[in-house]
């Protein structure tokens, strides 16, 4: 219950007390036993006018600058007091909102959940079955990693070699699936295709894992799931309808936690690009010859033919900055790896993931580039450039992964590429 009013002759005390004591809070509070909270509101209603009613009140007026000199300098030691009750208020409230904040997103993922039970997930039995002698069939796979959707790279922020928004971002989904149909019919004419493998490997949102990204990216988190969907859906519906099948091995990124940090636990199932997988297969639960497979863990093994695969994000790498770049983290991390499958009689044949944004076809192991392409991370950090491209290979029954290409995705007609880093060069003397 809330205090109760105090009467008019009691404000009248404490308005008197108050102009008797030269203005000092403390004091009257002292004098009249009377909560401090209690004299600073009627203050502050009696200068602002609001106690005009109650008879026999002086009139407020601005106090002179010594007597306010005077105030302070006698309440020392309950102006220290009050700053550090404010500063320990204020950090109060901030970790109120942080919860609030948090609450709120977990009721979304929450309701994503709700809407997303149900979805179909099955492993088809297509890719293991061996052709028949003398058929020219394959298996091919295109990798779908590293889309950092609806992040925004400013052109001049790296130097003018490439630009990355909303729009840029729906032109090269697009070109992505209608590159791998024209390479797989214009290029690779005359293979029998028995279905299309189609990973998504993770860091599908750039997220909100850093205050950089929460501040520049086109959308909030959930804006971009709902928006994405249909887009994504729709490009794995065309991939069916030209090859007949669609399998998605799926793993989570790095970029899709809702921490700031990684975490061990929950790695996948507190993650966007898990919740957007699931909406995925929900929204194509309908769709025959498509489906998923939603690893709860980091990694994701699968068989095309007998060539067995581990598809993982890659984040769990560490390194990369000497001069090897790559190579040393990957070799060691692929060793590990291979080590701890080997013990539960998981073998594995190739290791594939994204996150590098390094499109490298090297033995036994195939890293993604990235739709984004080359940002201010990668510029800052003197990364070696790199175009905006995918994997893409053939896994044949006999000798496993053969034909290996990038999926260029970039449109001819973009503003920025490689070739335009020279518009960052300012020229002095010579004719013009």
């Amino acid at each position: 219950m809330g205090a109760r009013p105090l009467s008019d002759d009691q404000i009248k005390a404490i308005i008197t007390s108050f102009l008797a004591t030269d203005r000092n809070y403390t004091h009257t509070s002292a004098n009249l036993g009377v909560a401090y909270g209690a004299v600073y509101k009627y203050v502050n209603k009696w200068q602002s006018g609001q106690l005009s009613h109650i008879a026999g009140l002086p009139d407020y007026t601005e106090p002179a600058p010594a007597t306010l000199r005077a105030a302070t300098d006698g309440d020392k030691n309950e102006t220290a007091t009050a700053t550090s009750l404010r500063r320990q208020a204020a950090a109060i409230r901030r970790e109120r909102d942080l919860l609030l904040q948090e609450r709120e997103q977990q009721r979304h993922a929450e309701e994503f959940a709700r809407m997303v039970r149900g979805a179909r997930l099955e492993v088809p039995a297509w890719l293991t079955k061996s052709p028949r002698r003398g058929d020219k069939s394959t298996i091919p796979t295109a990798m779908l990693s590293d889309l950092h959707l609806d992040e925004v790279v400013y052109p001049a922020q790296v130097n003018y070699v490439n630009a990355y928004n909303r729009e840029i971002a729906e032109k090269r989904l697009r070109n992505f699936f209608d590159n791998v149909v024209e390479l797989c019919r214009d290029y690779l004419h005359g293979l029998k295709y028995e279905g299309m493998v189609l990973p998504l490997g993770g860091d599908i949102f750039s997220g909100i894992i850093h205050e950089e990204l929460v501040e520049t990216n086109a959308a909030t988190i959930f804006e971009s799931l709902l928006y994405w969907s249909e887009p994504l859906a729709s490009g794995i519906r065309h991939m069916r309808d030209v090859f007949g099948r669609v399998f998605l091995p799926c793993v989570v990124g790095n970029h899709g936690r809702r921490q700031r940090k990684p975490h061990a636990k929950n790695r996948a199932q507190d993650n966007f690009d898990y919740f957007f997988y699931h909406l995925l297969a929900k929204l194509l639960a309908g769709e025959k010859g498509i489906s998923f497979a939603i690893s709860e863990a980091a990694d994701q093994p699968y068989v095309v033919y007998s060539t067995r695969y581990l598809l993982t994000h890659g984040d769990q790498f560490r390194g990369g900055s000497g001069i090897a770049g790559l190579l040393s983290p990957l070799m060691i991390g692929d060793a590990r790896k291979r080590q701890r499958e080997q013990a539960v009689r998981r073998p594995y044949d190739y290791m594939i993931m994204g996150h590098w944004h390094q499109l490298s076809f090297l033995r036994n192991l195939i890293v993604n580039g990235s739709l984004k392409g080359f940002d201010e991370y990668a510029y800052i950090s003197n990364f070696h450039y790199e175009p905006p491209r995918q994997a893409f290979w053939l896994t044949d029954s006999t000798h496993g992964v053969t034909i290996q290409a990038p999926i260029y995705v970039a449109s001819t007609d973009e503003d920025y590429s490689a070739v335009d880093g020279a518009r960052a060069v300012v020229r002095m003397g010579g004719e013009a």
